[in-house]
């Protein structure tokens, strides 16, 4: 089963970065992104007794292929630039409730630019106006004051911290934006 139709050819554009549908072709880009040393410790992945590669080997498929009915995974991409440097997802997404969590990542080459905060307006944008959202969640380690700003100049307000799942003393923060 394929992500609804209506979104598989989504394309956003910004002042810098734009969004869109990421094709087969990029499975190795967006694999050598997520499994970047730098990256990899803000992935929450679920990976249980198997190895991170044999996760990333499932999930890369999910994305580029849009096989999970409540994900829509867009490459960010510089304007213009045929370069994946980064993800924006909406997962867990309900839209019988109008709900979704809010998932990105970037190329640690382009931290620290705006780029980030750029796409993730982008893809609320979208997902409020065109695919009703009312409301999105966004999460981030506790220590991760970049992905936490990001997620406040978006509109996304601190809506609780709670414990780290599988970490001993570790935290995660809770935003939400609520859409009427």
């Amino acid at each position: 089963m394929r992500t609804y139709d209506t979104v598989l050819s989504m394309m956003r554009q910004g002042a810098a970065v734009e969004l869109r549908t990421m094709h087969p072709g990029e499975s190795m880009a967006l694999k050598a992104l997520l499994a970047h040393p730098e990256v990899q410790p803000h992935i929450l992945l679920r990976q249980g007794t198997g190895s991170p590669h044999g996760y990333l080997d499932k999930m890369v498929p999910r994305m580029l292929y849009a096989s999970d009915p409540c994900a829509l995974h867009t490459g960010i991409y510089l304007r213009d630039q045929h370069e994946l440097i980064g993800t924006a997802s909406l997962q867990n997404w309900n839209r019988h409730e109008g709900k979704a969590v809010l998932g990105y990542l970037l190329n640690p080459l382009w931290w620290g630019r705006g780029l980030a905060t750029e796409a993730v307006g982008l893809l609320l944008d979208y997902g409020l106006l065109e695919l009703g959202l009312r409301k999105v969640e966004g999460r981030c380690r506790g220590d991760n004051l970049r992905s936490e700003r990001v997620m406040l100049k978006n509109g996304l307000t601190l809506e609780r911290i709670q414990p780290m799942p599988g970490s001993s003393g570790g935290v995660m923060k809770v935003f939400t934006l609520l859409h009427k």
